[in-house]
């Protein structure tokens, strides 16, 4: 029987990463970002978020944390601090909880728990099936054009939102502007009778002078 040539992955040195502060890593179920944390009592719960493609790593801290989960979709990870069921409560009163950060390394929430034993993620099922993965795949431009619209749609609702203040401000002051103009426009009569006739709102009664000056700014002197 002819034997098949069996090819083995080749495996490559691609980057080391020296002077960590790191004890644990963790893997982003998506790929490509790297979690290099630090865990323990007795570690400075240092967590630096690594992006192997870009090379870009942003380093942050969580005080006496013991455990760290990616969530199944790889955008969020949660740093815990989380006390043993057999006991050591006192140890962990003041630092129980966990922290949500994005898998760039920016926090997104923080919650405290006095008591605080487990951090699980709910597991995330395949909704879809393999043909309509497929088909997703296929039309995947007319969706990303949808979904883009609905972006849009959601920012321009929130900037609304937002500036409704700043937008009902703008109309009273163009309203009081109004108002006061047409006052104005109400007081000429006296005013021409108070000023003998002269009408400040007439250009022909200014006179425009033009004045230029001029402003040394450095000076250098070279020696030939």
């Amino acid at each position: 029987k002819k034997m098949e040539a069996q090819i083995l992955p080749e495996v490559n040195l691609i980057e080391t990463l020296q002077g960590k502060q790191c004890n644990c890593v963790y893997w982003s179920p998506a790929g490509q970002n790297i979690i290099l944390a630090s865990l323990g009592d007795m570690a400075s719960g240092q967590v630096e978020f690594y992006d192997v493609e870009n090379k870009t790593i942003v380093v942050k801290e969580h005080y006496r944390a013991n455990h760290v989960m990616w969530d199944p979709s790889g955008r969020t990870v949660a740093t815990i601090v989380s006390q043993p069921i057999g006991g050591g409560h006192f140890k962990y009163a003041m630092d129980n909880g966990y922290i949500l950060w994005s898998f760039q390394g920016k926090q997104i929430f923080q919650q405290s728990y006095e008591s605080f034993y487990q951090f699980q993620w709910r597991p995330r099922e395949d909704l879809l099936s393999p043909s309509e993965v497929k088909k997703v795949v296929k039309n995947l431009k007319k969706y990303e054009k949808e979904f883009d619209k609905a972006d849009k749609e959601l920012s321009r609702a929130l900037r609304l939102e937002e500036t409704k203040g700043k937008r009902a401000l703008r109309t009273d002051f163009r309203l009081r502007m109004a108002r006061l103009r047409e006052i104005y426009r109400q007081q000429k009569e006296t005013r021409l009778e108070i000023m003998d006739g002269y009408d400040s709102d007439d250009e022909s009664n200014y006179v425009s002078k033009e004045v230029v000056v001029e402003t040394v700014l450095n000076t250098k002197e070279e020696i030939i």
